[in-house]
């Protein structure tokens, strides 16, 4: 009789169990019909018998998360194991119902906060153990500051742009002096990724942006910063070639009607056959010196009593850029030298844009150096030709973006150096390209 009345408890606690489940709905959960079905039956929960654990708390999206069941105090053979997930707060869903597996390998899919669920069997008698995990992206950081060297009174550019992380990301943006310990704060960490700064004394300085997630990732990026007084211009210079008789005294004479505005020295060139007659060849270098306007006459005297003589009406402006207003005179070919630019130049061939994007290049002193884009009929890469034309510092910002588009696609930062001899040297490249790849080198 009392087996009866034990078996009819049974059966009635089944049918309440179905009852409630029903009611539930149909979402799958950790005490799913099974568990609650056993539970029915079971003399007991015991938590204390379930020593499982997952082998991390945070993963990025695409890698795994070991679930193991570890039994404690009971015999693992005679165990099973079931694994179960749900987002924070949300319906759970089974992983792997109850089997003999004592792992389970996850691969979430999508960033965001989990409850992991472990549970193991034995006999009647079931343990639960629970554990929080974090699926986020890594964060990828990759700013830029827009030059290495800034004249007292100009503004540069400091951008920091990320992706992945977890939650909001927030960026930040500080400075010092080299000479000091402490940062100041240009932009305090929020949403905003891109400033202007513009200095306000000169010196060398430290600069560093800083973004982070809201899981505690962090990236930071150094960049050094020399300002300066406005310097000023150096000169440019251009060259006449003139040529003499070897057997007549071939110096030609040179003067000017203003001796403040230009300077002037002489190279030899090696002896030159023309017509089977030999030519000594002169390069009278002249540069710029203050603003202003001369002449430049240029006389020649044979022996044989015949004169040459020529001339150049010279404007410099206040940046020391020379303009040839005109010439005059005779010569012993038909026409005169022509005054040609002393420069150098060097080439950055970057990737082709795609369709809906397009690079524009930028030029911080465009007095120390030109820019012209080459046709150079290849369809893997445009090219940009620079000429220098005096010594200075410059720094050349190649952008690609689409219409409308805050960030840009790439960007390259190149800090130059040109030197007396108009060598251009690289003194700094930074910026975001393809892949993250090394950025082009100038070619000269």
């Amino acid at each position: 009789m009392r087996r009866d009345q034990k078996l009819l408890k049974i059966i009635v606690s089944v049918i309440v169990c179905a009852m409630l489940l029903c009611a539930a709905g149909l979402s799958v959960n950790a005490e799913s019909l099974h568990d609650r079905l056993i539970s029915a039956l079971a003399e007991k929960y015991d938590d204390s018998i379930n020593n499982s654990y997952i082998s991390s708390e945070r993963i990025f999206v695409g890698d795994s998360v070991v679930l193991h069941g570890a039994p404690k105090g009971v015999d693992p053979s005679k165990c099973t194991y079931a694994f179960y997930f749900r987002p924070k707060g949300l319906m759970w869903f089974t992983l792997s119902d109850y089997s003999e597996a004592q792992d389970y390998i996850w691969s979430p899919t999508a960033v965001g906060d989990y409850e992991v669920c472990i549970k193991i069997k034995f006999g009647r008698t079931i343990g639960a153990k629970y554990y929080d995990l974090r699926v986020t992206r890594e964060l990828v950081a990759k700013s830029y500051a827009s030059t290495s060297f800034l004249q007292l009174g100009n503004t540069m550019e400091l951008c920091a742009i990320h992706q992945g992380g977890f939650g909001n990301v927030s960026c930040g943006f500080f400075y010092k002096r080299s000479d000091e310990e402490l940062w100041s704060t240009l932009s305090e960490y929020g949403p905003a990724d891109y400033i202007k700064w513009r200095p306000t004394q000169v010196g060398d300085y430290e600069l560093c942006i800083k973004v982070k997630d809201q899981d505690g990732q962090m990236k930071e990026d150094y960049y050094s910063l020399t300002v300066s007084e406005t310097l000023p211009r150096t000169p440019t210079e251009f060259v006449i070639t003139v040529k003499s008789p070897i057997a007549s005294p071939y110096f030609w004479k040179c003067s000017f009607s203003d001796e403040d505005v230009l300077d002037y020295y002489i190279t030899e060139k090696p002896v030159a056959l023309m017509d089977l007659r030999t030519y000594v060849v002169l390069e009278y270098h002249f540069r710029t010196k203050s603003a202003g306007r001369t002449d430049i006459d240029f006389s020649y005297d044979t022996y044989s009593g015949e004169k040459y003589s020529f001339s150049y009406d010279v404007t410099v402006d206040r940046n020391l850029n020379y303009r040839i207003n005109s010439s005059d005179g005779n010569y012993l070919e038909k026409d005169i030298p022509e005054p040609e630019q002393v420069s150098s130049s060097f080439s950055i061939s970057v990737c082709k844009p795609d369709a809906d994007c397009r690079w524009t290049c930028d030029i911080s002193d465009n007095l120390v150096a030109d820019i012209e884009k080459v046709d150079t009929h290849d369809s893997d890469v445009d090219t940009y030709r620079f000429t220098a034309v005096r010594k200075g510092s410059l720094t050349i910002a190649f952008t690609c973006k689409s219409v409308g588009d805050r960030n840009p696609k790439y960007k390259l930062i190149y800090d130059l150096t040109v030197d007396d001899d108009l060598n251009v040297s690289v003194y700094n490249k930074d910026g975001i390209y393809q892949d993250y790849t090394e950025l082009p080198d100038p070619v000269q």
